[in-house]
């Protein structure tokens, strides 16, 4: 991709490179053919800057509903929210608080949802290309008013809000890191801030070392669609006392203490708990919501006697269990007349897609598809057979 200069943000914030681009939002995009058709119009550079804003606006739909009006930068959209999870904390998490800082804000987003939801937002941006593209975005969503752009390293301002948002980058030596104090800036900067606003909030990568965390910060973790997203760090009156896991797109939230330990054989029911309450630790806690209990103090699947329908979990209806052997799954399979299987598991060796292979002889044509969990269960190999709830 062809770098961005502020020079090339004021050229595709013009109406003849807005017009362009929209003209090219839908189609087939070629990097030849849409290329030598672009230069005709324009110099070497600015066809390289639209066809690129093109690529980006498409990859971006996946993150910001409103990804066709927006500019982009490629590292930058990389390390943006999702829309759902920066609307997300925008509407619950920054809920009581009118006036945000957003701190190393990128290009936008989630400044750009906390002004959408009727937030004043000050979003703090060093670097020179992604504050100007942050500044068309507010622009061309119409938030110019709620949302003002300053060029400059938070740490050097007085910070005029109440809360203030960070997404620190986790990039040290060019890799990806989870160290808190890799991270830039430091969580330790943050911490600090913590000591000059009422609320800070703090985005971190889910695989985090717990026993990194400061004391006195709460810490959550999110998911969506079922996949963990983010930790989330909380200082202040953002400091949650139990730790809490929050479930996308229900936008249902489970917080601690943990529940006592209680343990049982299969049910009629099992549950996979969402992967953000098996990380905050919430197991238990979520068993007894459910009225159900762990298969082994050591694994994170629950069963219960009869279904509950929860977000919080994935639930399946027990056809079959017992001691793993291939061949008695094999005949369960059939028994049942499964089209297909899914295996999955925890504290397994085995490797679910060798499994599945092996399975298939077993499998009829147009059947269900099945789920088979592979576990331990009082230190012994354990299989069940389920169907979706």
């Amino acid at each position: 991709m062809r770098r961005l200069t502020p020079e090339a943000v004021r050229f595709l914030s013009g109406p003849a490179a807005q017009a362009e681009l929209a003209a090219l939002a839908e189609g087939p995009l070629d990097p030849l053919t849409t290329l030598a058709a672009l230069r005709k119009r324009w110099s070497a550079d600015e066809a390289a800057w639209l066809y690129d804003q093109v690529r980006l606006r498409r990859k971006a739909r996946a993150k910001f509903p409103q990804a066709d009006a927006l500019l982009f930068e490629a590292e930058a959209l990389e390390q943006a929210s999702a829309g759902p999870m920066a609307r997300w904390r925008a509407e619950h998490v920054f809920a009581p608080y009118a006036r945000v800082a957003d701190l190393g804000a990128g290009i936008g987003g989630d400044a750009l949802a906390l002004a959408l939801v009727g937030k004043r937002v000050l979003a703090v941006e060093r670097d020179p290309v992604r504050a100007a593209l942050l500044e068309h975005n507010a622009a061309a969503l119409g938030l110019a008013d709620r949302l003002r752009v300053v060029r400059a390293d938070w740490r050097t301002l007085e910070l005029d809000v109440e809360a203030a948002f960070a997404d620190p980058a986790r990039r040290s030596g060019g890799r990806r890191t989870v160290r808190l104090d890799a991270m830039e800036p430091p969580l330790s900067d943050l911490e600090r801030l913590s000591g000059r606003l009422p609320a800070v909030a703090v985005k971190l990568a889910p695989a985090l070392d717990k026993a990194e965390l400061p004391a006195r910060a709460g810490l959550g973790f999110v998911s969506l669609a079922g996949e963990l997203k983010e930790a989330l760090a909380g200082f202040g009156e953002l400091a949650a006392p139990e730790p809490w896991a929050a479930v996308l797109p229900a936008g249902v939230r489970l917080s601690g203490p943990e529940g006592p330990e209680r343990t049982g054989p299969v049910g009629a029911c099992l549950y996979e708990p969402d992967p953000a309450v098996i990380r905050a630790g919430l197991v238990r806690r979520l068993a007894a919501e459910l009225d159900a209990w762990q298969l082994d103090p050591q694994v994170a699947y629950l069963s219960a006697d009869a279904p509950r329908s929860t977000p919080l979990a994935r639930g399946w209806r027990v056809l079959e269990h017992g001691p793993f052997r291939q061949k008695a799954v094999a005949a369960w399979l059939a028994a049942h007349g499964a089209g297909a299987v899914e295996v999955k598991r925890r504290r397994s060796p085995i490797e679910p897609a060798v499994l599945e292979k092996k399975l298939k002889a077993a499998l009829a044509r147009g059947g269900p598809t099945l789920t088979l969990f592979l576990t331990r269960i009082a230190g012994r190999p354990w299989a069940v057979l389920g169907r979706p709830l």
